[in-house]
């Protein structure tokens, strides 16, 4: 087996995915609390301690990281949430599925700035970045869907998936941006998706 390289003090070099990471989690960091303008390929590099050239080769320019941000961000949601679906119990499926939500916004407080963030005109994802975010949201309708095929709901499964997506994501928000009681935060998210799906059901 080739040994990893190392650096000149013996530590391991970081691998391509480890730097890649890094330069994603320091671009989110930065796009969240320094704005747009405060977005430049030098203080990305700086935070994830490589160089501009590194940037430069894994994500072309600005945008192509600001677009490989937003597609990670979803994609991290997306594999948590799949872990979640499509089991023999459909219920569980869609209150699992809410509750993962909360877990990985908390945890990758940052990137879902980015994914729901107000950004302006000139730093928003572009072509078909959004695709990750639509498709998890269009599988979501599915485990709705198989939901209700056990328990008749009150309205069609893109309504429902559209309205419980709508009332996890508003809790989050709110936890995030630090509008909401500190706390029991978890019960309270939890208790809203029950109140939620009993309401949806006839």
């Amino acid at each position: 087996m080739t040994p990893k390289p190392t650096t000149a003090a013996g530590a391991q070099a970081p691998s391509a995915r480890d730097l890649r990471t890094a330069t994603l989690d320091a671009a989110a960091r930065l796009l969240a609390t320094a704005g747009p303008d405060g977005l430049t390929i030098r203080k990305i590099a700086a935070a994830a301690g490589c160089s501009t050239i590194t940037v430069y080769h894994y994500f072309q320019n600005k945008q192509g990281l600001l677009d490989a941000v937003y597609v990670e961000g979803h994609t991290r949601l997306s594999e948590a949430q799949r872990r979640q679906q499509f089991t023999d119990d459909p219920e569980a499926d869609v209150r699992n599925t809410c509750l993962v939500y909360r877990d990985i916004a908390l945890a990758n407080r940052y990137y879902f700035h980015v994914m729901f963030g107000q950004l302006d005109s000139v730093h928003r994802p572009t072509g078909d970045t959004r695709a990750t975010g639509r498709e998890n949201f269009a599988r979501f309708i599915e485990v709705v869907r198989r939901w209700g095929e056990r328990t008749p709901l009150r309205t069609d499964p893109e309504s429902a998936a559209h309205a419980l997506w709508a009332c996890g994501h508003g809790m989050v928000a709110l936890e995030l941006t630090d509008n909401a009681p500190h706390s029991a935060a978890a019960h309270r998210y939890r208790t809203a998706i029950d109140l939620m799906m009993t309401g949806l059901r006839t």
